[in-house]
């Protein structure tokens, strides 16, 4: 989610902030394009503002890379942490939800979606891979609670890292593709055919792209069956 899209590489219409779109980027308010690398959320701005253009919209972005679910449980245990390489991270939960807080005005804002690009680190180790279901279901429900949001759709992209190196990757699919069915308005994203780096891992500039355009494309499809 952290994004290896090259900033340099964007066309020039992608150079600027849809006027009706706000992004915040670990607590600060920040241009999409400001840093030289960027995940989903440009892609997802442009396609977002578009079909809502009358709607202000609020993006916050909080991401760590290469952190496994258990680094991010709501009842953060140090040991689980450590045991994907995660310890030093500290609780990523409690983290988020204080980034959240400091732009998120209970009176004026909605919190409507989030979009959530995780699970390689979980599918290099057998004991995170075989915990992710369980570990995901806790994490969206406690995240739903905290931010008073219940009914906020959760969409997540799918993973899929080389083989190789991330043995467990068809326990963590299977994983996202049972707790697609089983948690309410989770909505899981094809990513297989997106476009990588050289490292068969990170998605391009053309593959966080689509990325973006994709989980926009999941949101405004739920709006629509709501209506």
């Amino acid at each position: 989610m952290v994004g290896q899209g090259n900033a340099s590489e964007l066309a020039a219409a992608y150079h600027r902030v849809p006027s009706n779109v706000e992004f915040y980027y670990n607590g600060y308010k920040a241009p999409l394009n400001r840093f030289k690398h960027f995940g989903p959320e440009i892609g997802f701005a442009h396609e977002i503002s578009r079909y809502f253009p009358h709607d202000k919209i609020k993006l916050i972005k909080f991401a760590v890379g290469g952190t496994s679910l258990f680094a991010w449980d709501p009842i953060w245990n140090a040991n689980k942490a450590h045991s994907t390489r995660n310890g030093s991270a500290g609780p990523l939960f409690k983290k988020l939800i204080k980034t959240v807080n400091i732009q998120f005005d209970s009176n004026n804002d909605k919190l409507s979606g989030v979009l959530w690009m995780q699970g390689e680190t979980d599918a290099k180790y057998l004991t995170a891979a075989k915990q992710y279901a369980g570990n995901l279901n806790r994490f969206v429900s406690a995240l739903r609670s905290k931010l008073h949001s219940p009914n906020s759709v959760f969409i997540m992209g799918s993973v899929n890292p080389p083989l190789n190196l991330f043995p467990s990757t068809p326990i963590v699919q299977q994983a996202q593709r049972a707790s697609a069915s089983r948690i309410r308005n989770l909505r899981l994203v094809k990513t297989n055919d997106l476009s990588k780096r050289g490292d068969h891992l990170h998605y391009d500039t053309a593959g966080q792209l689509e990325l973006g355009k994709r989980f926009a494309r999941a949101y405004i499809g739920r709006q629509v069956a709501r209506n």
